[in-house]
């Protein structure tokens, strides 16, 4: 696994979050809580929510996963975002963003895919 897919740590302090710190699972998603945290657009965000997104893989498992963030903009729209490494883009990651963009369309949220190319 590369460095910065493994890079575990915690946001101390976020303004926007409701708890006094968020736990990030690689420096692509720390970027993009530090980015969140600079957006006028942004009222708050968090790692910390009961999301699970189900989804049925190509065997006909069910199973489900927990999306990066949940976020919610000053307009009141509320959003998902994934964060995910080019290296990781394959067919169970878009297995989970299909069943993802299904899950915000049905409760009239936008769902967005942050790709991170890995250097």
């Amino acid at each position: 696994m590369s460095p910065v897919a493994s890079e575990h740590g915690v946001l101390e302090n976020p303004t926007k979050s409701p708890y006094s710190f968020e736990k990030y699972d690689s420096r692509w998603e720390l970027e993009h809580m530090k980015r969140l945290e600079k957006d006028p657009t942004v009222a708050k965000w968090t790692k910390k929510h009961s999301i699970r997104i189900p989804y049925v893989d190509d065997m006909g498992f069910r199973k489900t996963f927990e999306p990066d963030f949940l976020v919610e903009m000053i307009n009141g729209n509320k959003e998902i975002h994934e964060v995910k490494g080019t290296q990781f883009m394959n067919r169970e990651t878009q297995l989970k963003v299909n069943a993802a963009k299904r899950f915000c369309e049905q409760r009239k949220m936008v769902f967005r895919l942050i790709s991170k190319i890995q250097i």
